[in-house]
């Protein structure tokens, strides 16, 4: 038996339940969210370390959050991929939704800047590859969206390999099929890296919101800032949205060169027609700025990103 957290907030800490699961020995917590907490365990047939991934028992009585519960852990056992953690089973016991994943030794690139203050631009770009070659597999595979891509998901494994992790909001497209077209009561994302038709709770996601994620992760990670730092986070989703600009990454960034700008301008595009359209297209301009180069093509029309490029 094991005492685990219910609920949200401060108030999960405290109030607890007991819990046991077959096949598996939980042995400690490796982290909380708002929806989920997350074990150490071991899968006792397998003799196997695993991470167990557990939806809060608040969350369980509500068909909606067991529904999106169950299609986060069918689209991410379908993904087969080493840049992406693996899931192994997804179960139900006793009212308790939980599955079954790959157990990652290592720490979170969140951890990483918020330890170290910024992270160089090689470092960077060399996350930003590893990202976007695992997106472009779960995007042209299965048409699936992350929707919640930061440094807190991005994980380096002990021997330097770096895993997207937590898909507990990604959208596979082939499973949203049957939703209405438009826009959906609920938004789904971090304020941070959110993308503007996140913020407006469109149903019509696809791969470009997570490159513009991926954007707003790479400027937090150069810089050691968010893009919209120290506003609440409904100004951060209406500054997404609306005309305001982060500062130059070379503001805060003396290695960073007018090429990343550039980079994360386009990334950062709030019309998503204006962002690269597909992954392959943002890994063709990574390997531009690998030797210099800008990305192309370079401009997108003035005020049209979140981060705002100076003339330099």
């Amino acid at each position: 038996m094991y005492d685990l957290p219910r609920g949200r907030g401060a108030g999960a800490m405290r109030d607890t339940i007991s819990l046991s699961l077959p096949n598996l020995e939980l042995t400690g917590v490796i982290g909380r969210g708002g929806m989920a907490s997350v074990w150490r365990g071991r899968q006792v047939t397998l003799d196997r370390q695993v991470a167990v991934k557990i939806l809060s028992k608040d969350f369980a009585t509500d068909p909606d959050d067991v529904q999106r519960f169950r299609q986060e852990a069918k689209a991410a056992a379908s993904l087969k991929h080493p840049g992406i953690v693996q899931v192994y089973d997804a179960n139900f016991t006793d009212g308790v939704f939980y599955f079954v994943m790959e157990l990652v030794e290592g720490y979170t690139m969140g951890d990483l800047v918020r330890r170290k203050g910024r992270i160089s631009v090689d470092d960077t770009l060399t996350v930003a590859e590893s990202v976007a070659v695992s997106m472009d597999y779960a995007w042209s595979h299965f048409k699936m969206v992350h929707c919640d891509i930061k440094p807190d998901n991005i994980m380096v494994d002990s021997d330097g390999s770096i895993k997207v992790t937590d898909l507990g909001l990604c959208r596979s497209m082939n499973l949203v099929k049957g939703e209405s077209e438009g826009v959906s009561e609920e938004i789904l994302g971090t304020p941070a890296y959110m993308s503007p038709e996140q913020v407006y709770g469109s149903t019509q996601l696809d791969c470009r919101s997570d490159i513009y994620a991926l954007g707003a992760t790479l400027y937090h990670l150069v810089t050691g800032r968010m893009l919209f730092l120290d506003k609440s986070d409904e100004d951060v989703m209406r500054s997404h949205v609306g005309k305001a600009q982060a500062p130059d990454v070379r503001d805060f960034a003396e290695d960073a060169g007018g090429p990343l700008a550039l980079l994360l301008e386009k990334m950062l595009a709030k019309d998503s027609g204006h962002r690269h359209q597909d992954w392959r297209l943002l890994l063709a301009d990574l390997g531009r700025l690998r030797v210099g180069h800008p990305p192309w093509p370079a401009l997108i029309p003035p005020g049209g990103s979140s981060m705002q490029r100076d003339l330099k």
